[in-house]
């Protein structure tokens, strides 16, 4: 039998390597993705372009002005005399705000008869975390101007509070966007290789010619499921580790886990996904099918990752939904020993998870291998 394996394996492994572009594109393509993200995500947001109408011109403008410039968030590139030219470059998008400071702001602000300004921030929603980014760094220098004015009224020093916060952020210190990113794409496209290098391996015998040939061999089931996947899991872990390597040296991803937990536990998930990869090969007529087969698979995983949306966020029944997808168990894995340093005594719940899945997963894809004997 490891004969057969061996001599099986070879021959997938011969067949990849004919195409070297192909296997450039499976180990580097990746990593150049992975490297875009992350270099994207690294930076802070910071000077996004804002737009001002200083219908005030008073001291208590000029020092909130003054106060937002430094935040650093915002980059206040036109200063304008009309609400409508401001609202104009909103919508042609050259701005991602606009602060309108109405007349007699200061001496209201100032007036000892309570009298409250309204300031109007219009921001633009089409880019939702640039704009919550500036609404949070707006907010905070309203909210300490005027707790600084109400000290002066009452002659309280404007440093002391009733409630003092002490907050201590752990795992992420610096909250950085590429900590939680590029751990997601990571996973994501550990996946999508084993996935795809094994959705295309039988539809290309069959395309080739040889699948007949291949089943009249005295290679059992098993021992083509081995040899079909082998290559799919080589491939996807030399792409994996030159990730992490990249990740961790070259953009400050933390690795505070162990690493032989991390590809062990990795590998129960990674041949989940290959055998759901063989399974849409089997299916499949030929390598486009199987390509846009495992292409649906791939972004449909990608919503239950919580990549881009965090599942816990999601409608209840999606919640439970999300439990049948390998992925979803395997980033709580993933996260937690990359970010958190966790162990086996925290991750088993998710590790029994795919141990589950792939109690139903592997068995069909033997039984969908099998069933082309037959054809």
């Amino acid at each position: 039998m490891i004969h057969r394996i061996w001599t099986l394996l070879v021959k997938e492994l011969i067949q990849i390597f004919r195409v070297p572009v192909l296997v450039l594109m499976i180990l580097f393509g990746p990593l150049t993705e992975m490297s875009l993200i992350a270099w994207a995500t690294a930076a802070p947001i910071d000077n996004l372009p804002t737009a001002i109408v200083n219908l005030d011109r008073g001291l208590a403008s000029r020092n909130l002005l003054v106060a937002l410039n430094n935040t650093g968030t915002f980059d206040f590139r036109y200063n304008l005399d009309s609400t409508d030219e401001a609202t104009a470059l909103v919508e042609r998008g050259k701005v991602v705000g606009v602060l309108t400071i109405p007349p007699a702001y200061s001496e209201r602000l100032n007036s000892p008869l309570g009298q409250t300004p309204a300031l109007s921030f219009i921001l633009d929603g089409a880019d939702p975390i640039a704009a919550r980014t500036a609404l949070a760094s707006m907010e905070g220098v309203v909210a300490a101007q005027g707790q600084r004015v109400l000290a002066r009224w009452v002659g309280q020093d404007p440093s002391v509070s009733l409630i003092q916060p002490r907050m201590r952020v752990r795992f992420n210190e610096e909250l950085k966007k590429s900590i939680y990113t590029v751990p997601s794409e990571l996973g994501l496209i550990l996946f999508a290789i084993g996935l795809m290098v094994a959705s295309i391996s039988i539809a290309r015998e069959r395309e080739l010619g040889t699948l007949e040939q291949l089943m009249v061999t005295p290679v059992g089931r098993f021992e083509m499921i081995v040899a079909k996947s082998m290559p799919a899991i080589i491939l996807s872990y030399i792409s994996f580790i030159l990730m992490m390597l990249v990740a961790m040296y070259g953009f400050g991803i933390p690795m505070r886990g162990s690493w032989l937990l991390l590809l062990g536990s990795s590998s129960i998930f990674l041949l989940v996904e290959i055998s759901i990869g063989l399974v849409i090969s089997a299916v499949a007529s030929n390598q486009i099918q199987a390509m846009m087969g495992a292409l649906l698979w791939v972004m449909t995983e990608m919503f239950f990752s919580g990549y881009g949306v965090p599942v816990e966020n999601m409608p209840l029944i999606l919640q439970k939904l999300a439990h049948i997808f390998p992925i979803y168990h395997f980033m709580i894995i993933f996260r937690g020993i990359l970010l958190k340093g966790v162990g086996l005594g925290v991750i088993w719940p998710q590790i029994l998870a795919g141990f589950a899945i792939g109690a139903v997963v592997i068995p069909t894809a033997v039984w969908f291998l099998g069933r082309q004997k037959w054809e």
